[in-house]
């Protein structure tokens, strides 16, 4: 198949037949004319007037930039004609190979012309090479040179004037190519594809040719013809007397198929005079007298060479040199880079083939750069090596600027690293690693050309080694490798820059005033002037006096642009490495990086003002990132004296190239390190604040993701920096003096609630339900710190709970109120929710102490006070969840029973002072209550001193009830039942006595314990004397024995409880007591006397 990419001549040309006798030795009046496309195609083809390059394929290549890498081979027709007929031919073969991607580049090379008529200094190192390896090996001893013999030219003449006869009509050929190509007809070629691009230099057409399973771009000058019976056909020019051979056979066949021409119509002549044509269709070319050959033979030629060069040139950017001598029988490839290193880069291919694989490279990053990642990456590597910096600086810069693309995308910003799977050729393949260093380090190689024919020769299934290699998925290495792009990027562009700015100041001179007496001076310039010497003293691009000098011509203002592209992806590639370094918890490393990129960006914003505003979603989140890393050092309490950065050569490369355009550094504030915590908080503050800032600047949608992260980060750190001002007034409130500087305590109080106020705005904004009522939560604590000062104020005053403190406890209790509404439900915010919960409940419980303790009494009456401590207390009680599966429990379960204690008490000193018998027993039923669930909530946390005290209430309790009784029977039941409590105290004490001997039971537990024990001994005795006298009055109700058990009890009470025991010591004794009380309780009283 056939594929017309570019084409200078119509497709086909209507042609005429010469009738017989006509005489091709008088030329045509049209001979030699180009009035017309196909006169010139005509004229090139047989007089070879336009001399191709010795690049023309590299040219080709950059005409077709989309199928270099992707087609297998790219050359000249004639150059294809010659490889496929080596097996046939005993020619000289010199041809320059050159590899991109999977793409042969392939040019003939005249040794003639180049090595041997030019200049001893023109080819030198080639020709050394040339004379040392190649010339010695040589079986015949000479290099062919172009065939210029006198029956050559004629027949060459005689061709010319054959091809301009056979134009139909020269008049109307004048400019028949104006328009687009049109097709010939579908009915006789249907494999002829067209294209819209229908200009080319160098070649009349450029296909791409499909050879079985071939592709080719080849350029060719063949004249194609056509009429209504022949719409497609080339001409043949044949004296009859010369028969037609295998070689021109080959020529004829390969020439029609490159250009899918289904028959050639051939010319014979005698002596110049047409005799007669005959039309022969391509496919029986092969079966011509005396030129027979094998159309397969071809193809098995076409892919043994083919596997033989792709599995030998294996090198992108290196010349080979493929070599077959007259009558040799191998063919040889050199690899000239290897063999010629010191001098290689004086070859005329160096810079074109480093130009061409530059604008490859280009051409796959701007279609599809994630699939073709690797490919590209070796493309541009292998131009920098073949391209100098100083002479080629602006596509030096471009291939560091994409290079440093492919290794850091503009996308890795967002932490997208993806580089869309893996190409063909871009693994690793250690099967086949051996065999692939043997054709890295073979810079000879040879073949038989007998071999070529052989159908199955191993070069067929050799292996095509593409050498790629695969990305590294580490984010630090490819960022290290990224910066050393573009610090050879920057450096280059900054020193082109200087040069050409130095230049232009050398060839400006002032105009000298002319006299007549005097002749006009010629100043004289050389024309080789050499820049000035390059110093440390740059220009800088910014500069706009020099600007005014140094761009005046387009060709200079691609030096701010390239160094604003390549800032730019410093700028990504060091945010990138400070966030890996980040979520690695290296802060001193993420810091100094941080730093690295806010440089760039302000050298970009320097430059390019527009192009900063266009980068400035990098800015936000380089700022957002500097906000989490002084964030990062507050919580860890980094100490900044120990942060010392060491920067790379690379690093240090950047930043001279940025501080050539800095004279100030408008972000040098995110780069400060403060000591004191509230400089680094109002830093992160600031951080977040000019992110928010920034991101609004870009975008009108407040919603958008970033807008709403920052928002929430700022509120975050708001409420930090509101609650370090509430520590530090507290802290001032627990100092032992309790003296601070007058309004020190409010100041710290009125910043932290206007942080608090910021904080809820902004999650107020963002629609943060959970930190907008943690907030409001930290509110109504700094209102507790207030009050905390208020009462401690009161304290020193007026011993009472102050009108200022309750209302700084309503306004808490305000604050935790509207937190829950914020909230609405428990199942959402189950954590957030049980926390306020659990500081509403200390809010209620803490007023509900100093109103106890510190009763109003000078304004409120004793019942009021004890009527509103109830009601707190209850409160306090209701948001204390005691059903949590938390870990919190036990402090919740803590806390109900300490609730339940304190009302226990309260309603038992109310029932002490009040009179009216009705309310004694309410009071007496909520007190016996209280105590009940205090001992269950204590018992189940194992509070063993609570658990003590309450059960010595209770013993109270019912003593006071006694001391109200008159009834003998009634007091008798009191007494067994505060009995019961005191001998539920057994297990208490046995729990003490085993607590005491662990190391945290500290002295204040232990001397508590010690007066507990003694306040149940004594109540002891005297619930032992109350019984024995109950029972002398009432004689009938128990027996001698039992009574004489009793007063046994009590005298052991008596002298055991005045022994020297003290402390701790005498736990075991009481236990002792306890243990006969016991029998004789549940042998005489429990059975005698049931408690009501």
């Amino acid at each position: 198949m056939v594929v017309v990419k570019h084409s200078t001549v119509p497709v086909s040309t209507a042609f005429s037949i010469l009738q017989p006798s006509t005489n091709l030795n008088v030329p045509p009046s049209n001979w030699l004319r180009n009035s017309s496309r196909m006169e010139k195609n005509i004229f090139d083809f047989t007089w070879d007037k336009k001399e191709h390059s010795q690049f023309s394929s590299i040219e080709m290549a950059n005409n077709d930039l989309d199928l270099t890498g992707e087609v297998d081979v790219i050359s000249n027709s004639n150059n294809i004609k010659k490889i496929l007929k080596m097996p046939v031919s005993k020619g000289h073969i010199s041809m320059m190979v050159h590899r991109i991607g999977k793409t042969l580049l392939i040019d003939e090379f005249d040794v003639h012309k180049h090595l041997l008529r030019q200049q001893q200094d023109d080819w030198k190192w080639l020709r050394e090479f040339y004379y040392q390896s190649v010339a010695k090996e040589m079986q015949i001893k000479c290099v062919p040179k172009k065939n210029k013999s006198r029956d050559t030219l004629q027949n060459r003449n005689m061709l010319s004037k054959f091809l301009y006869r056979s134009i139909a009509d020269t008049n109307e050929a004048v400019d028949e190519f104006s328009q687009t190509v049109e097709d010939i007809s579908n009915n006789h070629d249907d494999n002829l594809v067209r294209t819209e691009q229908l200009e080319a230099p160098g070649f009349s057409r450029e296909v791409l040719w499909t050879f079985e399973d071939i592709r080719m771009l080849i350029g060719t000058d063949l004249p194609i013809f056509g009429d209504q019976n022949c719409p497609c056909i080339s001409l043949r020019l044949r004296d009859m007397q010369t028969p037609i051979n295998v070689l021109t056979g080959l020529d004829y066949w390969l020439d029609n198929l490159m250009s899918s021409v289904p028959e050639v119509a051939m010319c014979y002549h005698l002596n110049g005079i047409v005799q007669k044509y005959e039309l022969i269709k391509t496919e029986d070319i092969p079966n011509l007298k005396n030129s027979e050959f094998d159309p397969a033979m071809m193809a098995d030629v076409a892919r043994n060479i083919l596997a033989f060069l792709k599995s030998n040139a294996t090198k992108e950017g290196h010349t080979y040199w493929l070599y077959k001598g007259i009558d040799d029988e191998v063919v040889k490839l050199y690899d000239l880079t290897a063999l010629c290193s010191d001098s290689v880069n004086d070859s005329p291919f160096t810079v074109p083939l480093g130009m061409l694989l530059y604008r490859v490279a280009r051409n796959l990053w701007q279609q599809d750069v994630k699939k073709k990642r690797s490919t590209i990456r070796t493309l541009l590597e292998n131009c920098l090596i073949l391209l100098d910096e100083d002479k080629h600086a602006q596509v030096f810069t471009s291939a560091c600027y994409l290079l440093s693309d492919l290794y850091v995308p503009e996308s890795a910003v967002n932490d997208d690293w993806d580089d869309g799977g893996s190409e063909n050729g871009d693994t690793d393949d250690s099967e086949h690693s051996e065999q692939e260093e043997e054709c890295r380090d073979n810079t000879t190689t040879t073949i038989d050309v007998k071999a070529l024919c052989v159908k199955s020769q191993s070069y067929c299934k050799a292996r095509e080694f593409i050498h790629t290699k695969c990305m590294t998925e580490n984010v630090h290495e490819r960022c290290n490798i990224t910066l050393q792009f573009i610090a050879k990027g920057l450096k280059s562009v900054d020193k082109d820059f200087t040069i050409q700015t130095r230049k232009q100041h050398h060839i400006v001179e002032e105009q000298r005033r002319c006299y007549s007496n005097e002749a006009i001076p010629l100043h004289y310039e050389p024309l080789k002037k050499s820049a000035p010497p390059f110093d440390d003293k740059h220009t800088p691009l910014h500069d706009m006096e020099h600007l005014q000098v140094s761009e005046t011509t387009a060709s200079r203002t691609w030096h701010r642009l390239s160094k604003v592209l390549l800032l730019q992806k410093a700028t990504i590639t060091f945010y990138s490495i400070a966030k890996s370094s980040f979520v690695a918890h290296n802060l001193s490393c993420s810091f100094k990086y941080i730093k690295l990129a806010l440089q760039c960006f302000a050298g970009i914003r320097i430059l390019l003002p527009k192009k900063a505003h266009g980068d400035a979603g990098i800015l936000v989140q380089i700022l957002s990132l500097a906000g989490d890393i002084h964030l990062m050092y507050i919580h860890r309490g980094v100490d900044t004296e120990t942060i010392v950065p060491e920067y790379s050569d690379e690093e240090i490369t950047i930043m001279d190239s940025v501080n050539r355009e800095l004279e100030t550094f408008e972000y040098e504030w995110v780069c400060s390190l403060h000591d004191e915590m509230k400089g680094r908080l109002l830093l992160c503050c600031q951080c977040y604040s000019v992110a928010i800032e920034t991101a609004q600047s870009i975008t009108t949608d407040s919603k958008c993701e970033p807008v709403l992260s920052l928002t929430k980060r700022h509120g975050n750190i708001l409420n930090e920096l509101g609650v370090w001002y509430m520590n530090q007034a507290q802290c001032l409130l627990q100092k032992a003096d309790g003296i601070f500087p007058k309004g020190e305590f409010e100041s710290l109080c009125e910043e932290s609630c206007a942080c608090l106020k910021k904080g809820m705005s902004k999650f107020q904004a963002v629609g943060d339900k959970a930190n907008k009522a943690l907030l409001m939560s930290n509110k109504g604590r700094l209102y507790r710190v207030k009050a905390q000062e208020q009462s401690q104020k009161s304290r020193t005053a007026e011993k009472e709970f102050s009108t200022e403190e309750r209302n700084s406890c309503k306004l808490a209790i305000s604050c935790y109120q509207k937190a829950l509404e914020i909230l609405k439900h428990r199942e959402s915010f189950q954590e957030i929710w049980d926390s306020i919960c659990w500081e509403l409940s200390t809010t209620f419980f803490n007023m509900a102490i100093l109103l106890q303790d510190y009763a109003p009494l000078s304004s409120t009456s004793q019942e009021e006070v004890e009527k509103e401590v109830a009601v707190l207390m209850n409160k306090s009680l209701r948001y204390c969840n005691t059903q949590t599966t938390s870990a919190k429990q036990p402090m919740y379960t803590y806390r109900a029973g300490t609730i339940n204690h304190r009302l226990a008490s309260l309603y038992h000193n109310g029932l002490r002072q009040q009179e009216n018998e009705q309310k004694q027993k309410y009071l007496k039923q909520l007190a016996e209550s209280h105590y009940s669930k205090a001992i269950r909530y204590f018992q189940s946390v194992d509070s063993t001193l609570e658990l003590f005290r309450v059960q010595l209430e209770q013993v109270a309790l019912q003593e006071y009830i006694l001391s109200s009784q008159s009834n003998n029977r009634s007091k008798q039941r009191t007494l067994t039942l505060a009995l019961s409590y005191i001998l539920s105290c057994h297990d208490i004490v046995q729990k003490i006595l085993k607590q005491s001997q662990e190391p945290d039971f500290d002295e204040k537990s232990k001397q508590e314990a010690v007066n507990l024990s003694d306040i149940l001994q004594s109540r002891l005795q005297f619930v032992l004397l109350q019984i024995m006298k109950c029972q002398t009055c009432n004689k009938k109700r128990i027996g001698k024995t039992d009574m004489d058990k009793i007063k046994t009890l009590y005298a052991s009470s008596l002298k055991k409880g005045s022994g020297a025991t003290t402390g701790l010591e005498k736990l075991p004794v009481i236990l002792c007591i306890l243990d006969d009380v016991r029998v004789f309780y549940e042998e005489s009283l429990v059975h005698e006397i049931q408690p009501g």
